[in-house]
């Protein structure tokens, strides 16, 4: 992919991480929760230096591919509309400890499926009064998402006496 076309969809979606592959149809409008929404596309793969379970380095232990596992990750929206990533992130075998483990990227928490500036935009948003209904609404979220940013940014926003 030429770095005009990684820099277009940088610009537009705010996805910076240079090992995500885009193909020649990366993004598309779908019909997500009854919103036709702005889609993009993309496949994250390297090579770990090790394994994410026992902690064996790729040296000793041999790590295969072994397929790849679709997320659909929430970002922040555009033009007003709910806008996703479909991140197909590659699984790999680790011939030492017999496990899989599942390539991670720095766009989002460990077992979460939103973005970490979905999250921000939630803790910022904490600060107005607001419920908690109208913030989830606007983002695209649910009201358990909404509490959950909140509590996590609260100790940063109480006064210091």
């Amino acid at each position: 992919m030429s770095a005009i076309t990684f820099n277009n969809i940088a610009n537009s979606s705010g996805i910076t991480d240079e090992t995500i592959s885009f193909p020649k149809t990366w993004c598309l409008t779908q019909l997500i929760k009854g919103v036709l929404s702005p889609c993009y596309f993309g496949t994250r793969s390297y090579t770990p230096s090790r394994c994410a379970n026992c902690g064996f380095n790729n040296k000793t232990v041999k790590l295969s591919k072994h397929g790849t596992k679709l997320s659909r990750i929430t970002l922040s929206k555009t033009n007003n509309l709910p806008t996703y990533l479909f991140l197909k992130k590659q699984r790999f075998l680790c011939k030492g400890c017999k496990t899989t483990f599942i390539a991670s990227t720095p766009m989002v928490k460990r077992n979460c499926f939103i973005s970490k500036r979905v999250i921000q935009t939630l803790a910022a948003e904490g600060q107005f009064i607001t419920s908690e209904k109208d913030i989830a609404f606007r983002q695209s979220v649910s009201t358990t998402t909404v509490n959950r940013a909140l509590h996590q940014w609260s100790p940063q926003f109480k006064p210091n006496y």
